[in-house]
């Protein structure tokens, strides 16, 4: 593939990983009390100062990968995170039969494809289109 071609695809690629933190993030943060809630239900230690490191870590995360800065170390750090995430929140293997064993799996398998995305955008890193500092 020709590097103008490569490095816009690869642009489109980290903003589109983007969008998925960007708004996680964004939604957290809105609706504080709710995140903290399920942060409880789910048994996650600390829930308010999570909640607050996760918003704030899904938000400069992803404007590091728009900006196309650090974008190795941030793609990595987010593919653990998520990696972490799915298997702490989203276990449908812990379900039994039925609805929410199902939803749980799908968000699993969508969790795993973005890992996917990210630890292929660590590999080839950001592409020429990027902010300079």
């Amino acid at each position: 593939m020709e590097e103008p071609v490569l490095s816009f695809a690869l642009l489109i690629g980290r903003i589109c990983l983007s969008v998925v933190f960007l708004v996680s993030g964004i939604h957290k943060g809105l609706y504080f009390q709710k995140a903290v809630k399920e942060f409880e239900d789910a048994a996650i230690p600390l829930p308010q100062f999570s909640v607050i490191t996760i918003v704030a870590f899904h938000i400069l995360a992803s404007g590091f990968l728009i900006l196309g800065i650090f974008v190795k170390a941030t793609a990595i750090s987010l593919a653990v995170f998520t990696f972490f995430a799915t298997v702490r929140v989203h276990n449908f293997w812990a379900f039994a039969e039925g609805a929410e064993r199902l939803v749980q799996s799908r968000f699993a398998l969508a969790h795993i494809a973005v890992i996917g995305g990210l630890l292929i955008l660590a590999a080839v890193g950001p592409g020429t289109l990027i902010l300079i500092l």
